[in-house]
């Protein structure tokens, strides 16, 4: 239940107020009774006493003029003092009428009687029995006569003395009650102010400890929320303003928690994407520098290559001009017969051999032209049933020592191409003597056909041989430079290695494709389509270059 910090100021303002109420309340109350005995003394036990003390005068009043009756032997004197006798006791009758209205008590009521009824005895004596005897003796004797009015004065006194007792035990019975009724307030003002000092004191001092004590908690944690200590809570329980407060910054708390949280997240989440960054920048930079090592690798490979085919070129070059020389002697000598039997065989050996090393060396001066992308091609008409025949014609004499049979096909419809035809013979040949070389007891096949490629017109040559075949896994090694499918392979039928690349790279440099299918045992077919150029558009072509031709062909 909430009970707020007003409420309860006011709650023990309330306290003191209702303590203040009833000590208000009960001072009119014994005010009220100390004034209504006051009261009672001012209107009735004065007057009474007042009364009283004029019926004593009277009385004694009263008794003069019966002594001087007695003195008095004038009748004249003694009618005056009878007269002032009868004036008197209409005097006590008034002072009774006026005393009864006074009356507080049966008590004070039979004291009055009694006091009337003694003062009726001395009336009623006086006139039968002093007066009428004094009138009767003239000597002035006195004596007798006023000695028996003697027990009626003296019960006259003892009742007027029971009168008075009366009156003055009211009285100070008023005063006991106007004393008490102060005794009785003055106590107990003193004990509510005590109480009620008591009670303000015990609720200042509760309430100012609480609130204090609750006041320090908070100042406790705004010290540590200002450190940068944003653990643990106040909790507070009291439903009031400073509960509400506390609640609040409870709430505050645990949201700055919650936010320093997500920027703990964030923080480490940059602190990560910085590392991240850096690795990256790390990682650039190694690759910049990477790249830059294989860029100056590439550079210097590029390089050393172009010296090797620079060198391959020019001794290719050097090479080729004096076995040229010998090749020719050797043939001068064949063709006059200078060089008899046996002898002579060996003339043709040094021919054959001479021969097979011009064509080495002639494929590696093409391949280090086409690494050098010197290549220089020469378009013009080649007339392909003339080209078909001569292939042929050289291709049989290898297939024959191989007990190969060699056949061509070449529809009539295929007449001329533009392309270089020097080239394309390079190919052809390498191809026919690579399936006559490899094929034994077998059949060479060259089959020339139209090939339309999309939308480009073409014409296929294919050539077949049912020679050992290659091995799927190793047919993609065929094109690549100075390989062969195994070492057996080379050392039986000898080869650089240079031939398939070499015709690759010629292929390509027309514009067209070379592709191999093949089977072990079965026999292979090296299949090669150039686009059909137009005469009229291409006149001469060459591969692009910037580096200058080195070795021309003998």
């Amino acid at each position: 239940m909430r009970f707020p910090i007003r409420a309860k100021l006011l709650g023990a303002l309330a306290i003191d107020l209702i303590l203040m109420m009833v000590l208000g309340y009960f001072a009119v109350h014994q005010m009220a009774t100390m004034n209504e005995r006051a009261v009672f003394i001012e209107r009735h036990t004065i007057p009474s006493l007042d009364t009283v003390g004029d019926m004593t005068t009277a009385i004694n009043r009263y008794r003069a003029r019966q002594l001087e009756f007695l003195i008095y032997t004038n009748n004249g004197d003694r009618n005056r003092i009878l007269d002032q006798m009868r004036a008197i006791e209409s005097e006590m009758s008034g002072y009774f009428l006026t005393y009864r209205s006074l009356i507080s008590s049966p008590r004070e009521q039979n004291q009055l009687d009694a006091v009337e009824a003694a003062w009726g005895e001395v009336v009623r004596a006086n006139h039968e029995r002093f007066i009428p005897a004094v009138r009767l003796v003239s000597d002035g004797s006195v004596q007798p006569f006023y000695s028996r009015m003697n027990p009626a004065y003296d019960a006259l006194d003892q009742a007027m003395a029971g009168l008075v007792q009366e009156n003055q035990r009211q009285a100070r019975a008023s005063l006991d009650v106007v004393a008490a009724s102060y005794d009785t307030a003055r106590t107990f003002i003193v004990f509510d102010t005590v109480i009620a000092i008591i009670i303000s004191a015990a609720i200042g001092l509760f309430l100012s400890a609480r609130i204090a004590r609750r006041l320090r908690r908070l100042v406790e944690a705004t010290n540590r929320v200002s450190a940068g200590n944003f653990v643990g809570s106040i909790n507070e329980q009291i439903r009031d303003e400073i509960g509400d407060l506390a609640r609040a910054f409870d709430q505050m708390l645990a949201s700055l928690r919650h936010q320093r949280s997500e920027l703990e997240d964030r923080n480490r989440a940059l602190q990560e994407s910085l590392a991240r960054q850096a690795q990256l920048m790390e990682e650039i930079v190694r690759g910049k520098q990477a790249e830059a090592e294989a860029e100056r690798a590439r550079a210097a490979a590029e390089a050393a290559s172009q010296a090797k085919s620079a060198f391959l070129a020019t001794m290719s070059h050097e090479l080729r001009t004096p076995l040229n020389a010998i090749l020719g002697y050797a043939q001068l000598l064949h063709l006059s017969k200078s060089v008899a039997e046996p002898n002579a065989q060996y003339l043709e050996r040094i021919l054959a051999s001479g021969r097979h090393l011009l064509t080495l060396i002639s494929d590696v001066l093409d391949f280090a032209k086409i690494e050098q992308g010197a290549l220089e091609l020469e378009y013009s008409q080649v007339h392909i049933p003339t080209l078909v025949d001569e292939l042929v014609a050289m291709t049989l004499p290898l297939a024959q020592r191989h007990h190969n049979q060699v056949q061509a096909y070449c529809p009539a419809e295929i007449d001329t191409i533009e392309t270089d035809g020097r080239r394309l013979r390079q190919v052809l040949i390498n191809l026919l003597g690579n399936a006559a070389k490899f094929t034994e007891n077998g059949t060479i096949r060259l089959e020339v056909t139209s090939a339309k490629r999309g939308d480009v017109a073409g014409i296929q040559f294919a050539v077949i041989d049912t020679g050992i075949g290659i091995p799927r896994d190793k047919q993609d090694k065929l094109f690549q430079p100075f390989s062969q499918i195994d070492s057996s392979v080379t050392r039986r039928y000898e080869g650089t290695g240079l031939g398939l690349a070499l015709s690759k790279q010629i292929v390509q440099a027309l514009g067209g494709t070379i592709e191999v299918e093949s089977e072990v045992g079965v026999g292979s077919t090296f299949t090669v389509w150039l686009p059909t150029i137009p005469v009229s558009t291409v006149a001469s072509s060459s591969l692009s270059s910037k580096l200058p031709l080195v070795g021309e062909p003998a």
